[in-house]
């Protein structure tokens, strides 16, 4: 269930053909969940700026069932992540985490509550 979103100026090609593979495997770990219910996405390619600059940057969405505790340990090694798998620096993306319930997900026609 745990959705990693990113979302980044780079172009698909610069994006390492296997960061989906190391994404969901790196997800999984870092959140504590089967790799078979995390979701990566990709948009590669938007038209993005943070401040006034569109060199690389991205935003990343990080949606998981919890109550938000180690978000603060979760973002350092998030961060890490991404600078060295996408080659983006730190401060040019930002996090966002989502909180969600059991009761706010559903597989298989059934939620985690």
């Amino acid at each position: 269930m745990p959705t990693f979103a990113v979302y980044t100026n780079l172009s698909k090609d610069k994006i390492p053909k296997d960061f989906l593979q190391q994404a969901c495997a790196f997800v999984a770990k870092e959140l504590d969940k089967p790799e078979h219910y995390v979701i990566v996405r990709v948009h590669a390619d938007p038209m993005m700026c943070i401040g006034m600059s569109s060199d690389p940057c991205a935003s990343i969405e990080v949606k998981n069932i919890t109550d938000g505790a180690k978000n603060k340990e979760h973002a350092v090694n998030i961060t890490n992540f991404v600078e060295s798998t996408l080659n983006i620096p730190k401060d040019r993306f930002f996090i966002t985490f989502t909180n969600l319930r059991k009761e706010e997900v559903a597989l298989n026609g059934k939620t985690f509550a």
